[in-house]
């Protein structure tokens, strides 16, 4: 006997069989079916020249021009320059040395007071610079970094040799 059939059952279809392809075969089909969909010698109005490059291939039609494209704008840049180095000795960098880090720890130890570090913050940088070479000692900057930031630090800046 059989059995009855549902009736709210889609009837099934045979499946298709795929037969396995070489790798050789896919991969000319691919090909045949991406020149099929590209027009020949044009990308999209344009027309591949002998150098590799794309060119218009054709005009618009009714007058219309395509848009021309501008090279890119580049800022002119200047060459770097080097800052100007003060020399040195390697007593009078190591007396610059101590005296910025003497004017970091007054930095630090005085960070409760806000107002003081509207001067102590500059003096350091410059302090750094004066280490660096890229700043001038002067007897001036001397002094105030021995009245307003670190008392050792002015010293020794003041010992230091002076750059102007």
């Amino acid at each position: 006997m059989t059995e009855p059939q549902n009736p709210f059952e889609q009837p099934t279809q045979a499946e298709p069989v795929y037969e396995a392809q070489p790798v050789a075969d896919a991969q000319q089909a691919y090909q045949q079916t991406y020149q099929a969909q590209q027009p020949t010698g044009q990308y999209q109005g344009y027309t591949q020249t002998a150098d590799g490059q794309y060119a218009p291939g054709y005009q618009q039609p009714y007058g219309y021009q395509q848009p021309g494209y501008q090279q890119a704008y580049q800022q002119p840049v200047a060459p770097v320059q080097a800052a100007p180095l003060y020399p040195m000795t390697e007593t009078d960098r190591n007396l610059r040395l101590v005296a910025f880090i003497f004017c970091i720890l007054s930095l630090v130890g005085s960070c409760w007071l806000i107002i003081p570090l509207a001067w102590m913050i500059p003096m350091c940088v410059i302090s750094w610079g004066i280490y660096k070479g890229t700043k001038a000692n002067t007897v001036a900057f001397d002094v105030c970094t021995l009245i307003f930031c670190s008392l050792v630090g002015g010293i020794l800046l003041l010992c230091s040799n002076k750059d102007r």
